[in-house]
């Protein structure tokens, strides 16, 4: 219980926001054809990949430890 009290906590001043764009992010993702996004074929593993790497580079790039903020 004490992680959702610091959760809870932390984000003070933010709950709202963080709602009202979880929702608009819920409406986008509903509203996206996602199969023609998307590409199909080969194209689709490619996309995959440029994201994993993007990902895994800023996980190297960034110093903070995973699950850590600046102010710890």
């Amino acid at each position: 219980m004490g992680f959702l009290k610091n959760l809870s906590r932390r984000l003070k001043g933010w709950r709202t926001l963080a709602f009202s764009l979880l929702v608009a992010a819920l409406g986008v993702a509903e509203a996206t054809d996602w199969a023609q996004l998307i590409p199909d074929g080969p194209a689709r593993g490619w996309l995959l990949l440029a994201i994993a790497l993007a990902t895994a580079w800023l996980r190297v790039i960034t110093t903070t430890p995973v699950g850590s903020s600046n102010d710890d």
